[in-house]
């Protein structure tokens, strides 16, 4: 039976915790591709008996790692213990639980405000940012737009959500174990597909297969605006779409860390999300379902922080559609029996603001040509 096995570690003081552990519930990511990114927390619940609170204590560093078969450990999560609740049972307190939540180190930097930090690259900001905070790393490649310079005294969380704003690129956690608070940045012209499985409606060892898809238009999936209001460092600028006119005002606003193409970026959100027919899938599978190799394929998608992959599906009475979509979030519910995993999937066409000329992968200039 395939089946993700999952271990729980406290690093701090090297205690393998696994053997109390009840069920996991650890997300991933953002709810849409206009959501801030603001860190994740994991929700571990533990039985409490005879001394637990002992080994989990408050500001201490968990790790949550995952493997298939007998396939390499990885590490999927870090962070830091923030809140312990006990949910204490009468008589004896044998079935006592303790539940500890645990930030990662985003939402961490969150918490922490520059003071009076200048910033001056207009292409490598975030690798600024990185080497002033010791909340977290972040490894990232040359933006692709210029960005505002100057002294900041803003929440770190925002001013980097502001840079990615601008770029529309993807900010996601290496799951890099020799390096477990760094978080990788990745321009749209590192964007890549996703080659080893795909998804669809049944199991193959190259294929996953969902158990539940919803499907989401409109106003309910983020993806539906028809004027944008971006402001960038100098100036404000308000952009409407054609289809203002058929569906009236939907204002989506952001601020961004843009120094100078403000009013073609609010352009380009008026028009690439003002569609209310295009929809969001959210889709939710279990391990134990699963063929053992995609299973393993899938692992390590997890761990690499996801890319573009291909979905298969049928709406009732209809044809088969295939896309590609970015799981924006993913939320993993584990528990001793199996452990069941939701996707919000975002279609390409919401990443795509420099692909042209291709339904996959077209690019509209000569650098953008990263995408493979």
């Amino acid at each position: 039976m395939a089946k993700l096995t999952w271990t729980v570690k406290n690093t701090t003081t090297t205690t393998d915790i696994t053997y109390l552990v009840r069920s996991i519930n650890l997300p991933f990511g953002r709810p849409s591709p206009l959501s801030p990114y603001s860190g994740n927390s994991a929700t571990i619940t533990l039985t409490n008996y005879g001394g637990t609170n002992n080994l989990v204590n408050i500001q201490e560093r968990i790790a949550i790692n995952v493997y298939v078969d007998n396939e390499p450990t990885k590490q999927i999560f870090y962070g830091v213990i923030t809140s312990r609740i006990y949910d204490d049972n009468p008589g004896t307190g044998v079935n006592s639980t303790m539940t500890i939540i645990v930030n990662d180190f985003m939402l961490e930097a969150g918490m922490a405000n520059f003071v009076n930090q200048s910033l001056v690259d207009v292409n490598d900001q975030l690798n600024e940012i990185s080497l002033a905070l010791p909340q977290f790393s972040l490894d990232a490649d040359l933006t692709s737009v210029d960005i505002s310079t100057g002294t900041f005294d803003v929440n770190v969380a925002q001013r980097v959500n502001e840079i990615v704003s601008a770029d529309r690129g993807i900010l996601k956690w290496t799951q890099n174990p020799l390096d477990p608070l760094e978080f990788i940045y990745e321009t749209p012209r590192q964007f890549k597909r996703e080659d080893e499985f795909t998804i669809g409606s049944t199991i193959s060892a190259t294929q996953i297969a969902y158990q539940n898809l919803v499907r989401v238009e409109a106003a309910s999936n983020s993806l539906f605006y028809t004027q944008a209001t971006v402001t960038g460092s100098a100036s404000t600028v308000t952009k409407s779409s054609s289809a203002l006119a058929t569906y009236g005002t939907r204002t989506f606003t952001v601020t961004t860390a843009q120094s100078n193409l403000v009013s073609e970026t609010a352009e380009w959100y008026a028009n690439a999300f003002s569609d209310p027919y295009a929809e969001t899938l959210i889709m939710s599978f279990t391990d134990i379902a699963q063929n053992n190799l995609a299973l393993i394929e899938l692992a390590e998608f997890i761990v690499t922080g996801g890319q573009f992959v291909e979905v298969f599906y049928t709406p009732p009475g209809e044809t088969e559609i295939s896309g590609y979509f970015y799981p924006d979030q993913m939320v993993f519910n584990v528990t001793p029996a199996q452990t069941t995993i939701d996707f919000v999937m975002t279609p390409l066409t919401y990443y795509a603001n420099f692909i042209l000329d291709n339904v996959v992968f077209g690019v509209l200039d000569t650098d953008r040509l990263g995408v493979s």
